[in-house]
């Protein structure tokens, strides 16, 4: 269930988020939008790097997805 969900909501849900930590960082509150990108940072150099090479995704493409989308790209293509 949660992955079905995490399928089909998980990018928009995503991008909601910079959206709006963006706009808040823009009224100098910071410390969302930089939570969410470390904690896709950290995701990215340890497990996003692992699962992309098992699956044969290149380097632009699972970085860029690990950065903006976090374990809703990573999750489905490991359970795939």
């Amino acid at each position: 269930m949660f992955l079905k969900l995490t399928r089909q909501f998980g990018k928009p849900i995503c991008v909601v988020l910079y959206a709006v930590f963006a706009a808040l960082a823009a009224k100098k509150k910071p410390i969302p939008l930089i939570a969410l990108f470390a904690t896709h940072l950290v995701e990215t150099l340890t497990i996003g790097r692992k699962v992309a090479s098992e699956k044969g995704v290149g380097t632009a493409a699972w970085l860029v997805n690990c950065l903006a989308f976090g374990f809703t790209w990573w999750l489905p293509l490991k359970k795939d």
